[in-house]
């Protein structure tokens, strides 16, 4: 894995003011980093402060899914997070028609050692292949081309036209996700680009991230040990005016 480096989107979450400034970094850059988060209730007083809490399949009552591993020797599909395996970078939510915005994922336990995040820009992805490999990014972004999801999932792709001319991104790369031929073909080149854009950064107890969940992959290294994260699921109040994924990136001439 190549780390590059991210903006400038460390946020004193504990300050005045601390969610606004989250939310500003978010919709400039997609992604914010914190530290300091020490207890379930900070987490959830500075999500419900970001926005409205998402439900999800794994979730407890509050909206909070553990992260851990549960043991036994293989996790079954779509539940490679709770185990020690490597997280390959990818979207949540991909089998749902309109994701959730936002992922927010904070360490409440590190690991003995590995179980760093790993974050890529999907729009630096994006603009990458705009200028060395067009075709593989056409195919990538063609309708069809990717099936998400188990016997109810969605029929997408990696990148998606969205509304206000965004781009969304979508991925999986586990046993739930499908590709067609073209998009097939174009994953050796995808996956390639997505390394070189890859950020490694240390989970720390209290640590955590925000991302845009339309242009932002996430996922971990392999860990040993008993790392917990706790993740929640955003739809960011409106006023915050974070978009719905990334302007498109064209080829240069």
């Amino acid at each position: 894995m190549l780390a590059t480096e991210l903006p400038d989107c460390r946020v004193d979450v504990a300050a005045v003011g601390g969610a606004g400034e989250l939310a500003a970094v978010l919709a400039q850059h997609g992604v914010a980093l914190f530290d300091g988060l020490r207890s379930e209730q900070q987490l959830m007083q500075l999500a419900t402060r970001l926005g409205r809490i998402v439900p999800h399949r794994d979730s407890n009552p509050a909206g909070i899914t553990v992260l851990a591993d549960r043991g036994g020797v293989r996790p079954r599909p779509g539940e490679a997070g709770f185990s020690r395996q490597p997280l390959a970078p990818h979207t949540d939510c991909s089998d749902r028609a309109v994701p959730p915005l936002l992922v927010m994922a904070v360490c409440v336990r590190p690991a003995e050692r590995g179980g760093n995040y790993v974050l890529v820009d999907g729009q630096a992805v994006h603009a990458e292949l705009a200028t060395t490999a067009p075709d593989a990014l056409a195919d990538l972004s063609t309708r069809r081309g990717a099936y998400f999801g188990g016997a109810a999932g969605l029929v997408g792709n990696v990148f998606e036209p969205g509304p206000d001319q965004l781009v969304g991104l979508r991925l999986r790369r586990d046993e739930l996700a499908g590709f067609a031929p073209h998009t097939q073909r174009r994953l050796s080149v995808l996956d390639q680009v997505i390394r070189r854009h890859a950020v490694s950064i240390p989970a720390t107890a209290g640590g955590g991230y925000v991302v845009n969940n339309r242009r932002w992959l996430h996922g971990r290294t392999a860990f040993t040990g008993r790392r917990t994260v706790y993740r929640i699921h955003l739809d960011p109040h409106l006023g915050w005016r974070i978009p719905a994924g990334f302007t498109h990136s064209r080829a240069a001439p």
